[in-house]
């Protein structure tokens, strides 16, 4: 069991500062008061003013607009924040004259989608930086195209018919870790500036769920300040109802906060993207419009034929529905890969390649179940199927990539571009899609296993504290314990270590060992330890005189009737024989 501390320098006598300066959070007080919000930030954001001239042309013209939702929860709140910004502002404007169009599958940008698109102006949130080809095919059948995105891109469009408003593109925009979601904002923002209004927002929840959705930095002024008040001003239909509908798991996690709605919201909204047929997708994100979500369907409850219900209490049924079913076809995929990761001895290799005949994982899947065998196993993975386009010269094996997320090499995206042998790897450094031609399968093995040959495959644990016995750390605890509106991107939750724990005449109790076998630890200091999911022969095992325990956890309190205890939840430990006299 191995871990590091975040820093062994005392940064502040405040645990709380202490525990966000070793995360590098700067103008750590700013931070904590999430007040910071610079209201001209749109101004830095290269192209914004021509996107504004040219949506504002279209809606005094009466031209029709197409808007590409993309899929993902960035992507949904991106295009229901612009399309509620515009009906809101613009009343006259009628509704039919925006048409928005949802991907079949996980596809993002315009590859799919540029034969449908027929209005006038085109407009891309989240996604379609980089579709250089397809802007010049759109502007050569007379259509404006407005891109309002957050994705890395080698520069902007050199068609005349497209402005990019891209942070990443934008030299005088500092925040890079913003999404398309708040790009949206933003220009709704200029847009409020440029007609004298004061809309956008309103539509702030939405870009906090953008942001943290698609894993934003936390550390950012900019990017903490807008998910903090659009996470205190929830008013989005859909995103209100989810959070009453899950507010039990909700609140165990400290309430609304980053974690909890990235926990109990975003992956209902990617299952839907991933698992749902195109009508339950249009369900979902036409609850997240205005009016759209109040409007009266015909419920498909069992039992209730006939009945009707706003469409939003629908969505929200359904998409619990698209959740259960995702898990179960996840834990199918699961089961045929865990047998591959066997019979092939695929753990001799630095990255776990899970190859896989088309049908085995479901594609949309893959992601999610790479994710899954990293967690498991403490390894990266990828989910790769063999797959051969009309355009391809030969077979390729495209499927989604995961880092471990305590692994010592960070960027795996870069790793695997840096070997020369992948077609492309699109997306976050530690979660992207990835393809690599058949013919170059075997070296990108080797490559990467050279690479990782010098990597610790044992997990390496970032603690912030090392603790004996003998300390007082219970009030440090309980401060930790408190701090869950503080987690999110980049700002893990604070672990850690109690070392060297002297079993030998220490308060030891199995708990609940018929339904929920628990070992609790009592130190003198005032501070249980608690380990669930434990065993009689575990329990057994911690009673013996001659073990030293040393554990890594994470803080919690017990509060039982008005009296609040400082816990660690242990989540591993190493326990070793020795004589203590």
């Amino acid at each position: 069991m191995k871990y590091q501390l975040y820093t062994d320098k005392e940064l502040s006598k405040d645990t709380i500062e202490q525990i966000l300066l070793s995360r590098g959070v700067e103008s750590v007080k700013e931070w904590i008061a999430a007040q910071y919000d610079d209201q001209d930030q749109w101004k830095n954001l290269d192209g914004i003013n021509a996107a504004v001239a040219i949506v504002e042309d279209a809606i005094s013209q009466q031209w029709d607009m197409d808007v590409i939702v993309d899929s993902d929860a960035d992507g949904f709140t991106s295009a229901a924040i612009f399309i509620n910004y515009i009906r809101k502002a613009f009343p006259d404007y009628p509704r039919e004259k925006i048409h928005y169009y949802l991907h079949d599958g996980k596809q993002h940008g315009l590859a799919d989608m540029v034969d449908n698109l027929t209005s006038p102006v085109v407009i891309i949130p989240d996604a379609g930086s980089n579709d250089y080809e397809y802007h010049e095919q759109l502007f050569n059948r007379g259509q404006v195209v407005v891109i309002l995105d957050h994705h890395e891109a080698p520069h902007a469009s050199h068609s005349h018919g497209t402005i990019i408003v891209n942070n990443q593109l934008s030299d005088n925009y500092k925040n890079k870790s913003f999404s398309g979601a708040g790009i949206v904002y933003r220009f709704c923002q200029a847009m409020d500036v440029n007609n004298d209004f004061n809309y956008a927002d309103d539509f702030i929840d939405l870009a906090a769920l953008g942001n943290l959705s698609d894993m934003m930095d936390y550390r950012s002024l900019e990017t903490r300040y807008i998910i903090n008040k659009g996470l205190h001003h929830i008013t989005n239909p859909f995103f209100y109802n989810m959070v009453d509908k899950n507010s039990f798991s909700i609140n165990k996690m400290g309430g609304v906060n980053y974690n909890s709605i990235a926990w109990y919201v975003t992956p209902f909204i990617n299952a839907a993207v991933r698992s749902g047929t195109m009508n339950e997708k249009e369900l979902i994100f036409k609850s997240m419009l205005i009016p759209d979500a109040f409007e009266k369907i015909e419920s498909g409850k069992r039992g209730h034929k006939g009945e009707y219900v706003p469409r939003v209490e629908e969505a929200v049924r359904i998409i619990t529905n698209i959740k259960a079913r995702q898990t179960k076809l996840q834990d199918s995929s699961m089961h045929l890969l865990e047998d591959k990761i066997k019979n092939e001895d695929l753990l001799d290799n630095g990255i776990i390649i899970c190859l896989c005949e088309p049908g085995q994982v479901e594609k949309n899947l893959a992601g999610l179940a790479a994710n899954k065998i990293q967690a498991n196993y403490q390894r990266p993975c990828m989910v790769l199927t063999r797959s051969k386009t009309e355009d391809d010269k030969e077979y390729y094996w495209r499927g989604s990539a995961r880092n471990y997320s305590k692994s010592e090499i960070e960027d795996m995206r870069q790793l695997c571009e840096d070997t020369g042998l992948i077609e492309y790897a699109q997306g976050h450094h530690s979660a992207f899609g990835i393809s690599i031609p058949d013919s170059k399968l075997d070296d990108f093995i080797k490559d990467t296993n050279e690479k990782y040959k010098d990597v610790s495959k044992e997990p390496v644990y970032w603690v912030d504290y090392v603790w004996k016995t003998q300390d007082q750390f219970g009030e440090i605890v309980k401060t930790i314990a408190g701090m869950d509106k503080y987690w999110g991107q980049d700002i893990p939750k604070a672990t850690v270590v109690v070392k060297d724990i002297p079993l030998r005449g220490q308060n030891i109790q199995l708990l609940s060992p018929d339904k929920h076998p628990t070992i609790k630890i009592s130190l003198k200091n005032g501070v249980d330890l608690m380990k669930f999911k434990s065993s009689e022969e575990e329990y057994e095992e911690f009673s013996k005189d001659n073990k030293i325990l040393t554990i890594i956890g994470s803080c919690n309190l017990n509060e039982w009737n008005g009296n609040v205890t400082p816990q660690i939840i242990i989540d591993d430990y190493e326990l070793k024989e020795d004589w203590v006299f």
